[in-house]
């Protein structure tokens, strides 16, 4: 079973329950006007189901498609299948392009074919054409809800046209300039329109150094451009360079933390799934998160294997110098957090484009060089600590000090050396997660740590 999130509004809501169930439907309107269509959605969540479909279904219209954007999935899915078709209809009329052909691509599909005959021929086609581009790319998340204007009117036209169309349109703060084939040849902002002399030319004002992304262009990217230069929106053109739509940047932040959420996940050993992934924690039932995790822990458990037989191929060097198994852990634990840290900081840098194919030796280089350094500074301080904390002969804590030296300096390039090795190899380098490299080390780890014992201690009799 998923579990019950904590509520949110414990003190308003047994009010709001007495107001519904009483049917004091002027006195919720004038308290949810006053509310931000995010926090009413808060309330209905936090409400039971037929509380809170009711508080739903008491919005306007234009209300109501606010508020649904703020709703989870489940609870979308629930208040629009309930809705007598021609409302369901009214609804998806009024709410933006991109939202109401995602919603529409997850509803009940018997549902669809029933509420699509209410809708204009214009929306039906609209929502066939963005569900038809392939999950991922640009196509799939932009919306074709925007302002476009031709180069030969007037400011004073197109601020006219503005005013009319304004209402209708998820943003009007650029207006992209299209010619008669509606190719994309530039784009204005309302502050210029509106700072602009009005018998002035649109064509004169426009800017026609255009950032753009293609239909076909992953999601992620389209949104990194959208970060890195601060759009409001970017447009996105097909194969001909026709203007198709736009992605706004509330979508931009909601790809960003999408592909944030994805890697975390892959980083942390559990496998992505794109519908659960975006849901809240207190959505996912038990089962399913046993299931996208338990994949990752038996691979993981079967790599953990490897150290068995260099456990036991080492065993004499243990049962000689039994001070060594006291100090296991603790080289095991280091190289894996040391590890972790670098693979975490490459995976980042080359998420934000930052580390690119041709400088890896440089980060290989980099890496090397941080982990011989805090090798030297942790094995210092491990030299002292076995010496001086647990009174181990100078034999036993120099191999301490030099196998911490050791392990920083090979986890680190091996952190480093993985993920650019998977991106050249085409793997996503996010799934060469931190439990992945911690079982490797800890393989290797064992192999240099006795192998510094063997020739410290044995070989050269320290």
């Amino acid at each position: 079973m998923a579990g019950n999130p904590p509520q949110r509004n414990a003190l308003l809501l047994p009010d709001l329950r007495l107001l519904i169930r009483g049917g004091e439907v002027e006195a919720l309107r004038e308290f949810i006007e006053d509310q931000h269509p995010g926090r009413t959605a808060e309330l209905i969540e936090d409400l039971q189901s037929v509380d809170g479909d009711a508080l739903f279904h008491i919005l306007p219209t234009r209300d109501q498609a606010e508020v649904l954007s703020y709703l989870d999935t489940e609870s979308q899915h629930r208040i629009v299948e309930s809705m007598p078709l021609r409302d369901a209809a009214d609804l998806l009329h009024i709410m933006s392009h991109d939202e109401r052909a995602d919603l529409v691509k997850r509803l009940d599909e018997d549902f669809v074919d029933g509420v699509l005959p209410h809708l204009a021929q214009a929306e039906r086609e609209d929502i066939r054409r963005l569900n038809s581009y392939e999950p991922g790319t640009a196509g799939a998340v932009m919306t074709t809800d925007y302002v476009t204007l031709p180069a030969h009117i007037t400011v004073r036209d197109a601020l006219e046209r503005l005013r009319q169309e304004a209402p209708d349109k998820e943003t009007i703060y650029y207006s992209y300039v299209v010619d008669h084939n509606r190719r994309l040849i530039g784009f204005v902002s309302l502050r210029t329109l509106i700072l602009s002399r009005r018998p002035a030319m649109i064509e004169d004002i426009m800017q026609r150094d255009i950032i753009y992304g293609r239909v076909d262009e992953d999601q992620e990217s389209v949104a990194r451009q959208i970060d890195k230069y601060d759009l409001i929106a970017l447009p996105v053109v097909d194969a001909s360079h026709r203007l198709v739509g736009i992605v706004t940047h509330d979508d931009a932040m909601d790809i960003l933390r999408q592909e944030q959420t994805e890697d975390i996940l892959k980083f942390g050993g559990v496998s992505p799934d794109p519908e659960a992934d975006t849901a809240p924690y207190w959505s996912s039932t038990v089962p399913d998160v046993v299931r996208r995790r338990i994949k990752w822990l038996l691979m993981l458990f079967l790599a953990a294997e490897l150290t068995i037989p260099l456990v036991r191929h080492f065993e004499w060097v243990k049962i000689r110098f039994t001070a060594l198994d006291f100090f296991l852990p603790l080289m095991l634990g280091t190289g894996g957090n040391a590890g972790s840290q670098t693979v975490g900081t490459v995976i980042r840098g080359m998420a934000l484009g930052e580390i690119k194919g041709h400088g890896a030796w440089r980060v290989i280089a980099r890496e090397w060089l941080t982990g011989v350094f805090l090798g030297f500074m942790l094995g210092t301080v491990g030299v002292g600590y076995a010496r001086y904390r647990w009174g181990q002969p100078w034999g036993i804590s120099l191999v301490v000090g030099l196998t911490l030296l050791g392990i920083c300096t090979w986890s680190n390039t091996i952190g480093a050396i993985v993920p650019l090795l998977a991106r050249r190899l085409g793997i996503d380098p996010a799934v060469i997660s931190a439990p992945f490299i911690s079982t490797l080390v800890d393989a290797t780890g064992l192999v240099i740590y006795f192998t510094t014992a063997i020739l410290l201690l044995i070989k050269l009799g320290a």
